[in-house]
């Protein structure tokens, strides 16, 4: 189950120049204004991917022996910029399980965004479905989100409060089919940064993420709890081929507090890479 962030596009002001005096011109400035193009309406991204383990919230997703399966997965969303801070994106993801050929998981996804300044408040709803085989299969869910951007001239670092809350159906029936307990959540405190390498083409991005667990994960007796879940640092090269492919790879750690549904190891490291098309 992956959550995806849709992208905010914000009109840009208009830059101004004065033109110098030199002799033989005109006795006085001329004034050029250089109108850029207004956002558009909208916008879109298809991206393919692969991770080398289906790491979600901390738990090690696929792994039934051995150190666990990877994933090949898709992403299509549509963005609607209804104003210039207000932003709607609609969006699916498809996943298929590498190790364990029967894994299939589908999330259709909607969030609003709306930005104050740097200052970007998100609402959003999940719908999970796993395919059979497999009893528990499906899982909706809100999220609330408070993202504040901050440019430090060197860099950018984004610090973001995301929490998730599990609507139902409950897990502990069978024929309610549910993913997770009914109104369980999960609080994720995340910090993102951005190094530019080349100028809108190249970047070095960390990240490092703490979650908290409210009844969400169950601990390795596959009881709930309530506390620190995992902490997780990684690393991104995103790499911008032109305006609308964009290549990018990671590297990720996560250490697990507790021994997630019995198959989670306390230090897990992983990968992956994707090709994003932006339209």
């Amino acid at each position: 189950m992956k959550i995806k962030k849709s992208v905010v596009a914000f009109a840009s002001f208009a830059a101004v120049a004065i033109a110098p005096l030199q002799a033989g011109t005109k006795t006085f400035k001329e004034v050029v204004v250089v109108e850029e193009e207004p956002t558009p309406w909208y916008g879109a991204a298809l991206s393919t991917g692969y991770d080398s383990l289906y790491m979600f919230r901390g738990l090690n997703t696929l792994r039934t022996n051995g150190y666990g399966n990877g994933l090949w997965w898709t992403d299509a969303s549509f963005t609607w910029n209804i104003t210039d801070v207000d932003t709607l994106t609609v969006g699916g993801w498809m996943a298929f399980g590498m190790g364990k050929a029967s894994y299939r998981e589908f999330d259709g996804y909607l969030n609003y965004a709306r930005s104050f300044g740097d200052l970007t408040v998100g609402l959003g709803y999940i719908f999970y479905y796993v395919f059979p085989p497999g009893g528990q299969d499906f899982a909706n869910e809100l999220n609330a989100k408070v993202a504040y951007a901050i440019d430090l001239g060197f860099m950018s670092l984004t610090p973001s409060v995301t929490y998730f809350f599990n609507l139902g159906p409950d897990n502990d029936t069978g024929a309610a089919n549910g993913l997770v307990n009914t109104a369980s959540s999960f609080l994720n405190l995340r910090l993102d940064g951005s190094v530019p390498v080349v100028a809108d083409v190249l970047s070095v991005d960390p990240w490092i993420g703490f979650g908290l667990n409210f009844g969400y994960n169950l601990d390795g007796d596959l009881q709930q709890f309530d506390g620190a879940n995992n902490l997780e640092i990684g690393v991104a090269l995103p790499w911008k081929i032109n305006d609308v492919i964009t290549l990018s790879g990671y590297v990720a750690y996560s250490y697990a507090f507790q021994d997630l549904y019995g198959i989670t190891q306390p230090s897990t490291v992983w990968g992956g890479g994707k090709v994003t098309f932006a339209f």
